[in-house]
């Protein structure tokens, strides 16, 4: 089994439906958000990054306050990285991580997504603080 069918296949095992873009990534939804896993076209290691893209959009004159939330979000929920693109018009989430079988790269993307799944909610609560 390839690294993409695992990951598939693990996805499927979740209870989520997994879906393949023109490109070849995979995408899940969960909790009406979607969720790119990435790396899985490569078999060169065990190492996967799971990304919530474009979570939130940055009005123009907050971009400060966006980073500063971005930071403080990435503090609190110590596995999830957030960030704004170099456009400074979305924040983004990612989840990175290394997996040995596929016992444990389920235990991973189940992780992965529900810790992306609390971020945009901490990001939003986070940004509100800064009122």
């Amino acid at each position: 089994m390839t690294k993409h069918e695992m990951v598939v296949s693990v996805l499927q095992s979740l209870g989520l439906k997994p879906q393949i873009d023109d490109d070849g990534d995979i995408f899940v939804r969960y909790q009406m958000k979607t969720f790119y896993v990435m790396g899985a076209n490569s078999d060169d290691e065990d190492y996967l990054v799971v990304v919530f893209p474009q979570m939130y959009e940055v009005n123009e004159g907050e971009e400060t306050k966006v980073l500063a939330a971005c930071n403080k979000t990435t503090r609190e929920i110590k596995l999830a990285k957030v960030y704004i693109d170099q456009t400074l018009k979305n924040v983004s989430a990612s989840c990175e991580f290394y997996y040995n079988g596929e016992e444990s790269l389920k235990t991973c993307l189940d992780k992965a997504i529900e810790i992306l799944g609390m971020v945009r909610l901490t990001f939003i609560k986070t940004m509100r603080s800064f009122d």
